[in-house]
C-alpha cells in the first residue's frame, strides 16, 4: 500500500473510530432561528420501527404565534431529519426542511436549510439552526 494512501486510510478510521453516536431520539424542546425569525420546535412524538423514524410536533414563531404542526422523519445512524410544516387548520404544507443533528456536544445542534412555499415575494431557501 503506497505510503499517502496508507496515511489517508489511518487518518478517516481514526475520524470514525472517534465521532460520537447521534442521539437516538429528538423528541423535545428545540429553540433557534428560522432565516430571520426565532423559533421553537416541540418534537412530541417519535416512531420506533424502521431505520428512519418517524416525527411529530409544533412549531411555532417566537413570540409572534404562527402556530403549525408538523411531520417528518428522524434517522439516528446519519443524524439525518426532515419535516413539513403544515397549517394547523387546511393541513397544506407550507414550508419544508431538511437538516443534519450534530453528534460532537453536549448541546444537541440541528441544522440545514428550508423551504418556503406559499408566501409570495419570500419563496426561496432559508437556512435554520435549533439547539436543544
Amino acid at each position: 500500500m503506497p505510503k499517502k494512501t496508507l496515511v489517508l486510510a489511518v487518518v478517516v478510521l481514526s475520524m470514525l473510530a472517534g465521532a460520537a453516536p447521534r442521539p437516538a431520539s429528538v423528541v423535545g424542546t428545540w429553540m433557534g432561528v428560522a432565516n430571520l425569525t426565532a423559533v421553537q420546535v416541540v418534537i412530541t412524538a417519535q416512531g420506533t420501527t424502521g431505520t428512519c423514524k418517524t416525527i411529530i410536533g409544533t412549531m411555532n414563531n417566537v413570540p409572534s404565534g404562527g402556530a403549525s404542526n408538523i411531520q417528518g422523519f428522524y434517522c439516528s445512524s446519519t443524524g439525518r431529519i426532515g419535516f413539513v410544516r403544515n397549517d394547523p387548520t387546511t393541513n397544506v404544507t407550507f414550508q419544508t426542511y431538511s437538516g443534519n443533528l450534530s453528534n460532537t456536544a453536549r448541546t444537541l445542534r440541528m441544522t440545514g436549510v428550508f423551504a418556503e412555499l406559499a408566501q409570495v415575494g419570500q419563496l426561496g431557501e432559508y437556512n435554520f439552526s435549533l439547539t436543544k
